[in-house]
This record gives structure tokens, C-alpha cells and sequence, in this order.
């Protein structure tokens, strides 16, 4: 062979080896802003249950308000336990700490259900009431520990995940049942 056909070979097989690399840098960044995405809409849609759950607390008088609000508030932990929860696939890729879920898995969160059904049925209990607003102070937790603005937005994923890793400690701390 030649050297100017072995010379192009060379070119040609550098050449290929920087695509390859750019296309691998690429698909890590890909990968990376996904699970930042995720991680995102986790923090967003905690503030989001806190809201809720709040605007209930002040609209106790007005049954429409409260109502709506628990409904909202119901469906934000639908959404983040399907996004944090461990049986679901997406969940293993995106490196969650597992009892990130528990305190909007059904069983946890069941207490907005029982308030909005004490609330349309007219039905008080203390119980019920105390425990509601136990739940509200562990979201509020949670929610200030993720501190979106200064600890997940803009951030690199590596501090997004120690946020992760605060917020999972925390949970551990509540002592919720499954």
C-alpha cells in the first residue's frame, strides 16, 4: 500500500473517531438534560402540591376553593409518584433515591382524599384534620429543601442529585408508612 493511501485511512479513520466522540457527547448531554428535566418537573410539581394544599387551608370557608384545591393537589401526587415511583422504568434510569415516592404514594397522600371527602360531606374530624396538616408541614419541608431556585434550577445534575439525596433523608425522617 502506498503512503498516500495509507495516509488517507489515517485521515478518514480520525476523522470517524471524532464523529463517533462528538456523537457520544452528544447523546450524554441528551441523557443528562432528560434526567435534569425530570428532576425539574419533580421540584415544580412539589412547590405546585404545596400551593394547592395551602390555597385549601385558606379557603376553608369557601367549599368550591377548597375543593378545587385538593383536586389539584390530588393530582400533583399522582404525577410525581408516577414519576418518582421505583415501578416504573423511567424511574430507574433517572437514578431517583426510592423513597422519594412515599409521600405521594396513595397511601400517604390518601389524607387529601379523606379531607375532600370530610369536606363534601360536611363531616368533621379532628383526626383527619391533624393529620392533614401534618402532611402539609412534610411537603412544605420537602419543598424547601429542594429550593428550586437555588438548588435545582440552572444547576449541574451532580448538585441536582445531593438536593435529591437531602430531600430522600428527610423523607426518611417522617417515618411514613407504605
Amino acid at each position: 500500500m502506498s503512503i498516500g493511501k495509507k495516509k488517507f485511512m489515517i485521515i478518514i479513520s480520525i476523522g470517524l473517531n471524532i464523529i463517533f466522540i462528538v456523537c457520544l457527547y452528544l447523546l450524554y448531554q441528551e441523557n443528562t438534560d432528560m434526567k435534569k428535566g425530570a428532576i425539574r418537573q419533580y421540584s415544580l410539581q412539589q412547590n405546585e402540591l404545596l400551593l394547592n394544599l395551602e390555597t385549601a387551608i385558606r379557603h376553608q370557608d369557601d367549599k368550591v376553593d377548597y375543593v378545587n384545591s385538593l383536586v389539584g393537589a390530588y393530582a400533583n401526587t399522582n404525577h410525581n409518584f408516577y414519576l418518582t415511583s421505583e415501578y416504573y422504568s423511567a424511574t430507574n434510569y433517572l437514578n431517583i433515591p426510592k423513597n422519594i415516592s412515599i409521600l405521594n404514594s396513595p397511601t400517604v397522600s390518601s389524607i387529601i382524599v379523606q379531607s375532600l371527602n370530610n369536606r363534601i360531606t360536611d363531616k368533621s374530624d379532628k383526626d383527619v384534620e391533624q393529620e392533614f396538616k401534618t402532611y402539609i408541614s412534610q411537603v412544605s419541608q420537602v419543598v424547601d429543601t429542594l429550593d428550586f431556585v437555588n438548588n435545582i434550577n440552572g444547576k449541574s445534575l451532580k448538585e441536582q442529585y445531593k438536593t435529591l439525596d437531602e430531600v430522600s433523608d428527610l423523607i426518611d425522617g417522617f417515618n411514613l408508612r407504605r
